[in-house]
């Protein structure tokens, strides 16, 4: 049983029981998966069964997105304007300024 089919077209309402969000009604996500909602602690105890392979699955993905979307982004000062490879470290023995457009360059392009 999909986890996603369980719950309205609106996705407001509880995978267990159906019972729809309002205002006396809060619904909380999954914390592991945040596919689906529950009313209660019992509901989601209820459903654990049938949502435990869904869960597992959808959890892994979002810390595989984590883990690897946790890359270092360059400055742009670390690539060459001209040639736009990154400079290597240390960047002052691999690098020129360019007095003109005060960038710096790779020793390649200098």
């Amino acid at each position: 049983m999909s986890c996603t089919a369980v719950a309205s077209g609106s996705g407001d309402s509880c995978a267990n029981c159906g019972k729809q969000g309002s205002d006396t009604v809060k619904l909380k996500k999954c914390n592991a998966c945040q596919l689906v909602k529950y009313c209660s602690v019992e509901c989601q105890k209820a459903h654990r069964k049938q949502h435990k392979k869904a869960c597992k699955k959808r959890s892994a993905e979002l810390r595989d997105e984590t883990l690897f979307g946790q890359g270092h982004d360059w400055p742009e000062e670390a690539f060459c304007p001209i040639c736009t490879l990154p400079i290597p470290l240390p960047m002052n023995e691999h690098s020129a300024l360019n007095a003109c457009c005060m960038k710096r360059i790779c020793a390649g392009c200098h």
